[in-house]
């Protein structure tokens, strides 16, 4: 069994995301509160296995619960419920290594797969956020890049040559070159031909300023 403990100020939502664990045979719910302060207490108290926590709520949100519990290194893992699609939240709910990431408007087959993943090891977002993912993953490989480096990349995807890149930023073509290997490096590309330009071309939309 699967012990869920799930938190929200709003009593409506709580009360439907609580019925659902009720009425599904491999959870055990554990208990419910409706503020971060009240959340604190009960999940040390009771120590879920999985604690469902709404962004939005008093005296701590359910992103100060987790980082506070996460901190104290408790076992249980946490997903985070939001009516909002805010990348910020996002960003720090992935850095903080919470596995799970809701909106309020999933529905219950989503809910209990999130539960049902996150519990096993596997993470989970929401299938409307994963664009934030994505982005998210490709912020992380364009911090490896230094920001000329970056400039070069976004006219390689413009299919310019080193020749014209080389006009462009005022360097050598052999310069352009040097650049061109070391971006291959730290984007992990094998040597094979156009590696780079086919990874530029394939992220474009990674490399919109």
């Amino acid at each position: 069994m699967i012990k869920v403990f799930n938190a929200d100020d709003h009593p409506i939502l709580r009360k439907g995301v609580t019925d659902l664990l009720v009425q599904t045979d491999d959870i055990e719910w554990l208990g419910s509160a409706g503020d971060g302060q009240e959340s604190l207490v009960k999940i040390r108290a009771l120590k879920p296995d999985i604690a469902i926590l709404d962004i939005e709520m008093p005296h701590y949100t359910g992103l100060d619960v987790a980082r506070i519990l996460i901190d104290e290194k408790v076992d249980t893992k946490f997903i985070l419920l939001t009516l909002f699609k805010d990348e910020s939240f996002f960003k720090s709910a992935l850095a903080m290594g919470i596995m799970g990431y809701l909106l309020k408007e999933s529905s219950e087959n989503e809910i209990i797969d999130c539960i049902r993943s996150v519990h096993s090891g596997r993470p989970y977002v929401n299938p409307s956020l994963t664009y934030l993912l994505i982005k998210a993953e490709s912020n992380s490989t364009l911090d490896k890049l230094s920001d000329k480096e970056v400039n070069i990349l976004k006219l390689i995807a413009r299919q310019k040559t080193s020749a014209e890149i080389g006009d462009m930023l005022f360097i050598s073509p052999k310069t352009v070159t040097n650049h061109r290997n070391n971006i291959s490096k730290k984007l992990d590309l094998d040597g094979k031909q156009n590696a780079l330009l086919k990874w530029a071309m394939e992220n474009k939309n990674l490399l919109v300023n």
